[in-house]
């Protein structure tokens, strides 16, 4: 007997790929804290940074116009706040 039979392997690695669906949720609540936001953001620094990489990526799981909206919304919704917090 090895030592690899020991111990139980994984019989298939499951891979990350995020439905549609999931991604608009993840969209719809962040958009959501947005829009309730009056004058600061709701997003420290570092989730800030975040969002600004990660919201043209994962638009692109996105048909183009949805994804398109999407981003355009989240640009406008932080360059409010931005303006309201200055």
């Amino acid at each position: 007997m090895s030592q690899l039979d020991l111990f139980p392997q994984s019989s298939q690695a499951v891979s990350p790929v995020p439905s549609v669906d999931d991604v608009r949720a993840r969209f719809e609540d962040l958009l959501s804290r947005l829009r309730l936001a009056t004058s600061d953001l709701p997003l420290t620094e570092r989730e800030l940074a975040y969002w600004r990489v990660v919201t043209p990526q994962m638009a692109n799981w996105l048909p183009q116009a949805e994804r398109d909206a999407v981003c355009a919304e989240f640009a406008g919704h932080v360059s409010r706040l931005s303006k309201v917090a200055a």
